[in-house]
């Protein structure tokens, strides 16, 4: 009974799982990830944001921008949708 029990739940968590993440998210590999929020992190950092305040800017932003973008369709985001992404992660600019 225990088997089966955790089997079932198992199961859930990843349908649930599975629904939570898009396809596009799934597009980044971890190089990139890692890439994107290392520039992401100089960028701030060298305009006199913390570090630890950037990373959590970065992190957020990173999240936004891989929900909506392909890494081929973030590389062309235009300022403004930057912008708004950046808004999103309540850094203003």
């Amino acid at each position: 009974m225990k088997n089966v029990l955790l089997i079932m739940m198992i199961g859930v968590l990843s349908f649930i799982t599975s629904c939570n993440s898009s396809p596009k998210t799934k597009s980044w590999s971890a190089e990139q990830e890692k890439k994107w929020k290392t520039e992401c992190t100089d960028l701030l950092t060298g305009h006199g944001t913390t570090k630890a305040e950037a990373e959590g800017y970065c992190d957020c932003m990173f999240q936004k921008t891989a929900e909506k973008y392909t890494p081929a369709q973030a590389a062309k985001l235009t300022a403004e949708q930057e912008r708004k992404i950046w808004e999103e992660c309540a850094y203003s600019w």
